[in-house]
């Protein structure tokens, strides 16, 4: 009975190594951050071998796509990784971040005369970010292929992963896969997604939906750091604070406390609202015939009149980053380069962090590593990369 016992546990071992399990899981969180970073460590130490967890193995590189993107493939046993790179120094790759009109989660892009039906929310009222919407349909052929090529070496268990842009377009990519025609990817395919850092990429009824289906399933993580101000992106106000004909009526029963200074704040937004879909429909009309110069003709579908963005992905929290104290030789600064400088009660001045400080991919590596592996922390040689510094 003992030897049975032991079987039938080896044999459940077996079969379940190398599987994708709902729940946020510290070992996959940590391997991801460091693929992440991978782009930034072959930019400047012409390899990222030091980052790349043990195991994991690089199958694929994609040539720069759509708007400056790349994507990696990894394997590590049965599982495959999926790893974005997230926006670059290029303007076409910040033309794709400002292309943030949004267009129906499931219509038709036309490139060049080609049309290609996609979709990433089954919801009518679902709109997402035209920009990363239209490079997921570029790349959506050389994706499909890649998973394909997974799938014949035996791997279905696969993590969509990304840092900033890259992890938008690792939630768009997940949307995209999981709403594609039956038939068109093995059945077999369990997908995860850990994005960090990410800007948002839909509006509310496609992160309601991509919530419901995905992150409260324990299959979608989105963690950022509340410091980074990238998350907050593009553009986003709680509608529920907004004054409606039920809180009028609360008003006038005298069921709800009514405040006169809520009416000129609700003028305002939604003036402020009027304005900035006006200008997003007239700016992102703009960009459409700026990448038609690159792409050729695009026909994208109506913008959708709707611009307040929505989170997507269970949330993690991780601790803001504190910046070093970098002395400053004062002496060849001006009195106006002085002004916003940090000093102490020696009457030392130190370097301010860069804006995008709390933004870095590395930070965001060794944050985590704090926060789940403090072995892996305390014996890290890098703290900081001098670049972010």
């Amino acid at each position: 009975m003992r030897r049975l016992v032991t079987f039938i546990f080896l044999l459940f071992s077996i079969l379940s190594f190398g599987q994708l399990k709902p729940g946020f899981n510290t070992n996959e969180a940590q391997h991801t951050i460091a693929m992440c970073n991978s782009y930034n460590f072959i930019k400047q130490f012409n390899s990222d071998q030091t980052i790349i967890p043990k195991g994991y193995n690089l199958s694929y590189t994609s040539d720069v796509l759509s708007m400056d993107n790349k994507f990696q493939v990894y394997e590590d046993g049965k599982i495959g990784v999926i790893n974005y790179r997230g926006s670059t120094d290029s303007v076409i790759s910040w033309v794709e971040n400002c292309y943030s009109a949004m267009i129906p989660a499931s219509e038709t892009i036309t490139i060049d005369g080609e049309a290609s039906e996609y979709a990433f929310a089954k919801d009518e009222t679902a709109a997402v970010h035209a920009g990363y919407g239209l490079t997921i349909v570029v790349l959506s052929d050389v994706l499909k292929a890649q998973i394909k090529a997974l799938n014949s070496k035996g791997i279905y268990h696969i993590i969509i992963t990304g840092h900033s842009q890259g992890g938008a377009l690792a939630t768009m990519t997940r949307a995209y896969l999981e709403n594609l025609p039956e038939g068109e990817l093995s059945s077999k395919n369990v997908y995860k997604t850990y994005a960090y850092a990410q800007p948002m990429s839909g509006n509310k009824e496609f992160a309601i939906e991509y919530d419901e289906r995905f992150s409260d399933e324990g299959t979608s993580y989105s963690i950022i750091n509340p410091q980074d101000p990238i998350p907050n992106l593009p553009f986003n106000y709680e509608e529920e604070t907004l004054i409606t004909k039920d809180k009028i009526k609360g008003w006038l029963f005298g069921e709800d406390e009514f405040k006169p200074k809520d009416l000129g704040k609700d003028a305002f937004i939604r003036l402020f609202e009027r304005g900035i879909k006006s200008y997003v429909k007239n700016s992102n009309t703009l960009v459409n015939k700026i990448l038609g110069l690159k792409f050729g003709k695009i026909e994208m579908p109506e913008f959708v009149s709707d611009i307040n963005y929505f989170p997507t992905g269970h949330l993690k929290e991780i601790e803001p980053f504190e910046y070093p104290k970098i002395e400053l030789d004062v002496s060849v600064l001006t009195e106006e380069e002085l002004k916003d400088l940090p000093q102490d009660e020696d009457r030392k001045w130190y370097k301010q962090a860069p804006k995008f400080f709390q933004h870095s991919p590395y930070n965001y590596y060794v944050a985590i590593l704090k926060k789940w592996d403090r072995t892996s922390f305390e014996n890290l040689e890098l703290f900081y990369l001098d670049s972010d510094l």
